[in-house]
């Protein structure tokens, strides 16, 4: 049996921006996927959204927070969904929302 980080009574906010799959390089000592490599496609996501409405270069100035619900696994569909929250003169204001579809694994 498989579970979702997310459910249907929690669906990530947002448009999906990114879509990619956890590896086999990108695990920590425990095989779990390293959490700083999740942060980093977050990372990715909050300069890529923020530079196409921008139309020009932007800085990421703050991270509010960062929170691990469940590991990601090898094999694991990551996907980083944006909403933008508010655009003012100088700042962009982006959530930022992950999501992974677990991969199979057998039981036993």
């Amino acid at each position: 049996m498989t579970d979702a980080i997310e459910t249907d009574d929690d669906e990530p906010k947002g448009e999906l921006a990114l879509r990619t799959l956890a590896m086999p390089g990108d695990t920590n000592p425990a095989g779990d996927i390293f959490g700083g490599w999740l942060m980093g496609q977050m990372g990715s996501v909050g300069g890529i959204v923020p530079r196409q409405r921008a139309r020009g270069r932007v800085g990421k100035v703050a991270i509010d927070g960062f929170m691990f619900h469940k590991p990601v696994h090898v094999g694991d569909v990551v996907c980083c969904y944006t909403d933008l929250l508010d655009i003012g003169h100088t700042f962009i204001m982006l959530l930022t929302d992950p999501s992974s579809d677990l991969a199979q694994t057998p039981s036993g």
